[in-house]
């Protein structure tokens, strides 16, 4: 009785610990957006010798539009700081 009192309270601990890093679908989705915004502003106008936001920047946003936000905010965190932006 004591080892499955042990056991559950690791359990515990360690999904406690786990849930506290992860941030909710719409806390990613909004730092996606963040990232990408920043990207937009500073990087992505279309103007004289700039083509706009590259395929892999319009598919990072689609990522974390459609649900898969680690993906796309990794791509555009990438992104910024080959830039020179620190995120």
């Amino acid at each position: 009785m004591r080892l499955q009192a042990t056991t559950l309270i690791a359990a515990i601990a360690v999904l406690g610990a786990g849930g506290a890093r992860a941030q909710t679908p719409a806390a990613d989705l909004e730092r996606c957006e963040k990232l990408y915004a920043t990207y937009e502003r500073h990087l992505g106008k279309k103007s004289e010798g700039q083509p706009g936001p590259s395929l892999e920047v319009k598919t990072a946003i689609e990522q974390c539009r459609r649900g898969n936000t680690a993906d796309g905010i990794r791509t555009l965190e990438r992104t910024l700081r080959a830039n020179g932006f620190k995120v």
